[in-house]
């Protein structure tokens, strides 16, 4: 008889647990999938900025049939581009910033929107596996426009993983190196992490499961297909790892994870006391990356 009750008892417990655990996988995949557009206020400096510079409007499609959109800065008589990749909930007129930065130092710039944010055409995220796609469609338009042109990827968060999974396509000899910014080392760990930081949970696998049954269902492709250290493992373009220490939504340790997995040429630059997104707070940010840029440009 208590043998039957402590089974009763049981099965009622892990039939109330899957029902909150399927809650949360569903709560969570509404709120990181689908687009999420955010309005920029563009700083009046950046803003004279693109007034006074040569900017073209720039489209290609996508594999799938979407219009993407991108601003193509040119203000200089140079072959050296930088490909400017944000990430979610970010548009091209959250890299305006980096954009000024890289102007700066004398590179020309494409600033895109990537699909599912800003003018660009999308319902929804798939964490860099689709939008890294995109990417070697960016990389052609500039090489139709100048078949010298020598390519620098740049990406900060989700826009870090995209140009990293961007390495698992064979890449032109136009792309000279990498810059990632506080990208992740696998959506699935991504995940886990903002599951287990947000709901205070420890088991998260069963949650991770449904999250990824409804990826599959309904987008098309999985957790396997965003591991971005497996991109790394065969990789020889020169990468460059960035990331704040104090990072609060992608730990800095995923960038470690990253470095270690690279199998080309890298250098890690670790930039203390800064949070997600905000290692250019660094004032030698730009004279890191110009000269790891440099380097790999002879």
């Amino acid at each position: 008889m208590k043998a039957k009750t402590v089974i009763g008892v049981s099965s009622i417990i892990t039939a109330s647990s899957y029902i909150a655990y399927k809650k949360i996988s569903n709560d969570i995949f509404k709120k990181i999938f689908y687009r999420n557009d955010k309005d920029y206020i563009i700083e009046e400096k950046y803003s004279n900025w693109l007034k006074e510079s040569n900017v073209t409007d720039a489209e290609i499609e996508s594999f799938d049939g979407l219009k993407l959109k991108a601003l193509n800065v040119s203000n200089h008589e140079t072959n050296n581009y930088v490909i400017l990749v944000h990430g979610i909930s970010n548009n091209k007129y959250g890299m305006l910033d980096r954009a000024y930065g890289f102007d700066s130092l004398g590179y020309n710039t494409l600033i895109i929107d990537q699909r599912s944010a800003g003018e660009s055409q999308g319902e929804y995220y798939s964490y860099g596996f689709k939008e890294s796609l995109d990417i070697t469609l960016w990389i052609d338009y500039l090489i139709k426009n100048n078949p010298d042109v020598n390519i620098v990827l740049y990406g900060v968060s989700m826009g870090a993983a995209t140009v990293m999974l961007s390495l698992n396509q064979k890449l032109p000899k136009n792309i000279k190196c990498v810059i990632e910014d506080c990208g992740y080392s696998s959506m699935e760990e991504e995940i886990d992490y903002v599951i287990r930081k947000e709901h205070d949970l420890k088991y998260t696998k069963l949650i991770l499961k449904l999250i990824e049954k409804q990826m599959i269902d309904k987008f098309g492709y999985s957790f396997e297909d965003v591991n971005v250290k497996k991109s790394l493992d065969k990789n020889e373009i020169p990468i460059m790892f960035i990331h704040g220490m104090e990072d609060e939504l992608v730990p800095y340790e995923m960038s470690k994870k990253l470095y270690n997995h690279n199998l080309g040429e890298k250098k890690f630059y670790p930039v203390p006391n800064e949070g997600h997104c905000f290692a250019i707070n660094d004032p030698n940010y730009f004279n890191h990356i110009n000269h790891f840029i440099e380097k790999n440009l002879l």
